[in-house]
């Protein structure tokens, strides 16, 4: 293994909109020996690749030249089978979410050869390096709202704003064989409430397709997660939905904690006192910024620093088990 993240050999499979992103925050990192996987015809043009980063057409190629780490950004469905090749490559493997389409033959081998293995292979769940995220779980473990007795959590935007350059009907977020559907899409919430609240135990819901942006798999979704002692948490996703809102709330026996991106603010009230504060004001925090930490944390822990934030593929698979007991 190298001395230093810096002089780690990484790949990026699938270069989209998240590969694009993962690429250039390596550089910024300062990692120098880069490469991509990408499809040789129908490349999406809005995403060129920098000088010096050599570009392979197939994983095959791309791992024959012995990468220390590959982060794998490719359709959703697609992700356990390239994650398999990546670690019985030897090469640790940051994964992007959802893991799949659903727990089957291929997520139970990755979670298998993840388990006997001392190769790091982790989710991308970057909510958790948001400031407020983390400032709000930290609140939560110190009790500061009292015992959580439920929360909610949302992400509702508008698929076909997000990607401009593309028809977002031919995205994989938008098919639902390929993994897609605002359910898996938007799993950043789930992962989330399990981090906070501990893995839920069960989930029920329902997903629907209002039928208002023209795609076939669901693009709302509302379901409930039953975690450990109890605590309710209520979730919903859409697709559909301008203006964008996201955010979450925990109410507890002694206050609450309440976070809105819009705003950026976290306040904690508290029942008691009837006083209210603004824990963290995220309005000018650079949203890359939380990609960037995930990125540092997952090249620490492949040179074997203890990480604490990654969010192992167990998450992964954790969140898939709950999505498939609301929406087959």
């Amino acid at each position: 293994m190298k001395d230093t993240s810096k002089d780690l050999h990484g790949v990026i499979i699938g270069l989209g909109s998240i590969g694009n992103r993962h690429l250039n925050n390596l550089r910024s990192l300062g990692l120098t020996h880069l490469s991509v996987v990408r499809r040789a015809n129908g490349l999406n043009r809005q995403f060129s690749v920098p000088d010096g980063v050599t570009v392979f057409h197939s994983l095959a190629d791309a791992l024959s030249k012995n990468p220390d780490f590959a982060v794998v950004s490719n359709p959703s469905h697609l992700h356990a089978e390239t994650a398999i090749e990546c670690l019985e490559a030897g090469v640790h493997v940051l994964i992007e979410k959802p893991l799949g389409r659903s727990i089957g033959s291929q997520e139970q081998k990755l979670l298998e050869l993840s388990e006997n293995s001392e190769l790091t292979c982790a989710m991308a769940y970057c909510m958790r390096y948001h400031p407020a995220y983390r400032k709000a779980r930290e609140e939560i473990q110190a009790g500061s709202i009292g015992r959580v007795l439920y929360a909610k959590a949302w992400f509702e935007g508008y698929l076909p704003d997000w990607h401009p350059w593309e028809d977002y009907r031919q995205s994989y977020a938008a098919i639902k064989e390929q993994g897609g559907g605002v359910l898996r899409t938007l799993d950043h919430e789930l992962d989330y409430m399990n981090w906070v609240l501990g893995d839920a135990e069960s989930a029920n819901g329902e997903v629907f397709n209002t039928g208002s942006i023209g795609i076939e798999a669901d693009d709302l979704a509302m379901y409930r997660l039953k975690h450990p002692g109890g605590i309710v948490s209520q979730i919903t996703s859409s697709f559909c939905r301008k203006p964008q809102s996201r955010g979450f709330e925990f109410v507890g026996e002694a206050g609450t904690l309440a976070f809105r991106m819009e705003s950026g603010a976290l306040v904690r009230a508290l029942n008691e006192s009837q006083e209210s504060a603004v824990l963290v004001d995220s309005s000018s925090y650079n949203i890359n910024g939380m990609y960037m930490d995930l990125l540092a944390d997952f090249l620490n822990q492949c040179t074997e620093t203890a990480s604490t934030t990654i969010s192992a593929l167990n998450s992964g698979v954790q969140s898939l088990k709950l999505i498939q007991a609301v929406s087959p």
